[in-house]
């Protein structure tokens, strides 16, 4: 308290935002005024915490989406060149992008992309 005063926070209003699977971190207001917010100002921060969870919540949603359609299409892309170069299912050209992610620790996408830049799976 002493150090906020110093700074000149006379008071302060905290909202966590969240939705029902993820947490986002905290909405915060200061005021250089004592006892500034009100009870009104509560409710606004709490309708105003909301919405900003649930667009939040929604950003994310739709990035990982896009993650996942550019990760689908590289995956499809390596696999086609696997198809090619050794004359081979689209299983087993899965399965070897597959194989080779887990046998390296390396994520799916980035041995696509790999595949994809070099024509090939990379020498381990």
């Amino acid at each position: 308290m002493p150090e906020a005063l110093k700074l000149g926070v006379g008071s302060m209003m905290g909202f966590l935002l969240f939705t029902e699977d993820e947490d986002f971190g905290a909405l915060n207001f200061y005021s250089r005024r004592a006892g500034a917010f009100t009870e009104n100002s509560e409710r606004a921060g709490v309708l105003l915490a909301s919405h900003a969870a649930v667009a939040l919540s929604a950003a994310r949603t739709h990035a990982q989406m896009e993650q996942a359609v550019s990760t689908r299409h590289q995956v499809g892309q390596a696999m086609g060149i696997l198809m090619a170069r050794h004359n081979i299912t689209e299983n087993e050209a899965f399965n070897r992008l597959r194989v080779y992610s887990q046998n390296n620790n390396v994520k799916l996408r980035e041995v696509a992309l790999l595949v994809c830049e070099q024509g090939a799976l990379p020498k381990r």
